[in-house]
Formats: structure tokens, C-alpha cells, sequence
């Protein structure tokens, strides 16, 4: 499993990690597992930096978005689970404001290497049929201080 190589963690480890989210999302598509390890090394880097261009983009992503979701309203990323995938369904329903929600996904970003945009890639059309996910990675340590305890 050479493309699961973490640099804190064992193939294994990884590995394991790999067939749990499989097992979790059936229908999910080898770009789906390559997309969840990006995230775990990445994190939102590879998104928008400037928070009116991200307030705007979440505004019409949860316009668009369905009330009710099949997908988590957060789970850990892979080996580190440095990073959370937050569910945009709390900023729909207002349990997080939009701000500061934001605001933690820029921040954690910051720091963080910018990947090559060639590697960077969407859920697969079967993933997104099945689990319509929206969501935005927020860096752990900023998730469980600022946004958990709102949940």
C-alpha cells in the first residue's frame, strides 16, 4: 500500500484506516480513499485563502445542499486524524455561525504546504450520489477547542 505511506504512521495503521472508510461508504471509488489521505496530509491548503471568496462559496454550497445529510456530521481524517470533516448541515440548521466557521477553516489552513494542483481532486460522482457530502476540513486542535463544544 505504497500510496498510503504516512510519514508518523505504519502502512498498516493507514491500511487499516483505508478498509474502515471502505467499509463505511461502500460506494466509495479509489479517488475517494486517494482524496482521504490527501486530506489527512493537507488539510483545506488546497482551498480558497480569502474569507470573502469562502463566506460567499459555503453561502451558495448550503443553498444548494439538501436539509438532511447521510453523511457524518464530522469524522476524523485517516492516520493522524489531524483534520476533521465538518458538515456544512450545522451552518444550514444554525448551530454554527458562518464567520467563525470560516474563519476556523482559513486557520487551518495557514502553514500548511499547497499541493500541486494536479493531485487535487473531487469525491467521485458515485460518492457524491450516495452520501452527498459537504463539509470543509478544520484542523483538529482548532475543531475540538472552538467548534466541538457548539455541537
Amino acid at each position: 500500500m505504497a500510496a498510503c505511506q504516512h510519514p508518523q504512521k505504519p502502512a498498516s495503521q493507514c491500511g487499516n484506516a483505508l478498509m474502515a472508510y471502505a467499509e463505511r461508504y461502500p460506494e466509495a471509488q479509489p479517488q475517494d480513499l486517494y482524496k482521504l489521505v490527501f486530506q489527512d496530509l493537507y488539510g483545506p491548503g488546497h482551498l480558497l485563502t480569502d474569507s470573502v471568496a469562502a463566506l460567499r462559496y459555503i453561502g451558495r454550497e448550503m443553498e444548494e445542499m439538501p436539509d438532511t445529510t447521510a453523511f457524518p456530521l464530522y469524522e476524523y481524517t485517516l492516520c493522524d486524524s489531524n483534520f476533521v470533516r465538518v458538515n456544512l448541515i450545522f451552518l444550514k440548521r444554525g448551530t454554527l455561525q458562518l464567520a467563525p466557521f470560516v474563519s476556523a477553516v482559513l486557520r487551518s489552513a495557514e502553514g500548511l504546504p499547497t499541493p500541486d494542483p494536479r493531485f487535487v481532486m473531487s469525491h467521485s460522482q458515485q460518492f457524491k450520489d450516495a452520501y452527498h457530502p459537504h463539509y470543509r476540513i478544520i484542523r483538529r486542535d482548532i475543531f475540538e477547542k472552538e467548534i466541538l463544544p457548539l455541537l
